[in-house]
């Protein structure tokens, strides 16, 4: 008999397995979810008898102080997938997390087509691609500080300002951590941090938490940092140190009418 109900501590071995054989989640990376993000009431389950088939997680946050949801890790088992299980289970989760929209990256191009069949619409963040020599000339050197920020929240919000994910120092830490275990450099000074990413070819700058007026600083601290000669960036459409243009990235389902024309959906926590 397939049941749908919210998660309970004694599902986490059962959840642990199902995210490592979908996602072939690095263990270290897994159990830092676990860890620092996990609580059973953000998890959502379907079980087949006894047997877990599905799950996905309704992470809280917000969006301008209004009620939100990341939807992450959605996952079905292989023999049941195709039968409308995780179509159910997302419907289920929407209707008692007593959200007013809900935010979800998916994990490749192909399931946008899916989420839209959901309700989902595609948003648009802002992508700039410049050469190593365009950073250098708008980048400026400044004295190393010995006092890092502990907390990058506060200015987090102040770069970005409206329309956008918001996440707590915890998740944002977590991001640092869980990036970090896939390759990449995390950049911090005084002003703001980078995530950043060697790709070979380029340099992809996933997020770039700084104010316009001080961006020049973490850019030298980026050049320092990485030798590739293009940079490939993700912003928000307030971001204006360097052009950029629109770009599709992540969906958002309205679930109370609620429906800013865009939303910056970075540090996605994937």
């Amino acid at each position: 008999m397939i049941r749908l109900r919210v998660a309970q501590s004694s599902d986490i071995n059962s959840l642990k397995e199902l995210f490592r054989n979908t996602f072939r989640e690095n263990d270290e990376a897994l159990e830092l979810f676990f860890k620092r993000i996990f609580k059973p009431e953000i998890c959502y389950i379907c079980l087949d008898g006894d047997e877990l088939i599905a799950m996905v997680y309704i992470i809280p946050t917000t969006v301008n102080s209004r009620k939100a949801g990341y939807l992450y890790a959605a996952a079905t088992k292989d023999e049941f997938r195709g039968a409308g299980v995780m179509k159910g289970l997302i419907h289920y989760a929407l209707s008692i997390t007593m959200q007013e929209l809900c935010v979800t990256l998916p994990a490749s191009d192909s399931l946008y087509g899916y989420y839209e069949k959901l309700g989902f619409k595609p948003l648009t963040s802002n992508t700039a691609v410049l050469k190593r020599e365009e950073i250098s000339e708008i980048s400026k050197p400044y004295e190393v500080s010995e006092n890092v920020v502990n907390g990058y929240c506060g200015i987090r919000n102040r770069v970005l300002k409206d329309n956008f994910l918001f996440w707590n120092n915890n998740h944002i830490d977590f991001a640092f951590e869980y990036n970090a275990l896939y390759g990449a450099k995390i950049i911090k000074n005084n002003y703001g941090y980078a995530i950043a990413f060697d790709e070979g070819d380029y340099c992809y700058v996933s997020e770039f938490i700084c104010d316009d007026k001080n961006a020049p600083y973490l850019l030298t601290d980026l050049l320092t940092e990485f030798k590739n000669e293009n940079f490939k960036f993700h912003l928000s459409p307030n971001q204006k140190f360097i052009d950029s243009k629109p770009e599709r990235f992540a969906m958002v389902k309205s679930i109370t009418g609620y429906n800013p024309e865009t939303i910056y959906a970075g540090l996605t926590l994937d």
